[in-house]
């Protein structure tokens, strides 16, 4: 004879049901807590000593990625590095300029530029006090970061205005902006194409500003985040929470000057607070709080890589942007709830 409240394998009924309620519980609590997890992600970057990479330093230092469910890792790595190691798999992201994408996506390699963090050349040619014409700089040594980069752009838009010829001068791949400053100071060129905080700093110690590319307001999509269409349509919760985290990172940027001073002090060693607060004055300018990348920006890019590669000329600057993600964020309310206009 069985007593009243007790299964007929013996046990309690009462006490079953809480052991499996409790058993249901913690595996709810399980599966939460592994959804919880942050999505592990690497991050390629190549501007050091420029503040062109702050929007990056500024996201991580406020928690924003963390908020959003992301562990990410910045990476440097050299100039023109960013597409293979995208490529390889081993970032997922990488802040590069147009100028080193179109080239990769023109061979088929899957690119894609999701967000535009600097859509002018703001780049400037500096040289010695006493070189005062373009025509002193014939048979001279110009230091960019790398062929085909934006430094190498930029020094071909400077001699073109100078109205030279681009066989009147040689281009020396250097490295980043502190090298290319050092070749400037050794001698071991007679031209560099330099970026804040370094033009403000080369200017206090001499150096001449022979041509300043952000006062020719020449359309080219610069530092810009980049990824594949094969993350944005697999992944793309993913793709989208990383652009609410830079996002917020361009809303702290562009109204806490004094705060965003000192993060980006961290990153750049030997940078005074003036010329650091100068540097982000000069890159606030640019960078729009709906970060969608520009197809006029592109489009400058495509025509400079075309006098080189004729197969670029008449490209679809469509083919190497994706604002949908953008718009998906915009369509949301995401950007009206955060308080960003369209600076």
């Amino acid at each position: 004879m069985r007593h009243h409240g007790t299964s007929p394998c013996g046990f309690h009924l009462p006490r079953l049901v809480f052991v499996l309620m409790l058993l249901g519980g913690l595996g709810d609590a399980a599966g939460a807590a592994e959804s919880a997890a942050p999505e592990r992600l690497n991050f390629g970057y190549s501007g050091a000593g420029t503040v062109a990479t702050a929007p990056l330093w500024i996201t991580q230092h406020i928690g924003a990625f963390k908020k959003y469910g992301l562990e990410l890792k910045p990476i440097y790595m050299a100039g023109g590095l960013a597409p293979l190691a995208i490529m390889a798999g081993e970032v997922q992201f990488a802040i590069m300029s147009s100028g080193v994408m179109i080239p990769p996506v023109m061979r088929g390699v899957d690119l894609v530029m999701i967000a535009g963090l600097s859509n002018f050349i703001n780049q400037a040619l500096l040289v010695a006090a006493e070189t005062t014409d373009g025509k002193q700089l014939k048979g001279k040594r110009i230091a960019i970061q790398r062929l085909g980069d934006l430094t190498h752009i930029a020094a071909r838009e400077a001699v073109k205005y100078l109205g030279l010829a681009e066989a009147d001068l040689q281009y020396q791949q250097i490295g980043g902006v502190p090298a290319r400053f050092a070749a400037l100071q050794s001698g071991q060129v007679q031209g560099a194409v330099l970026s804040p905080p370094y033009i403000g700093r080369a200017r206090r110690l001499g150096y001449r500003i022979l041509v300043n590319l952000s006062d020719l307001r020449i359309p080219f999509a610069g530092s810009s985040i980049v990824t594949t269409r094969q993350l944005v349509a697999t992944r793309r919760p993913v793709a989208l929470n990383l652009l609410k985290a830079f996002a917020e990172g361009i809303h702290f940027y562009k109204r806490e000057r004094e705060a965003s001073i000192a993060i980006v002090e961290r990153s750049i060693p030997g940078a005074s607070k003036d010329e650091i607060g100068e540097a982000i004055d000069h890159y606030n300018r640019d960078l729009d709080e709906r970060p969608f990348p520009r197809p006029e920006g592109i489009k400058s890019a495509l025509d400079l890589f075309a006098q080189q590669t004729p197969a670029a000329k008449g490209a679809d600057p469509e083919r190497f942007i994706d604002q949908s993600l953008l718009r998906e964020l915009e369509r949301g309310g995401f950007f009206a709830a955060l308080g960003g206009g369209g600076k």
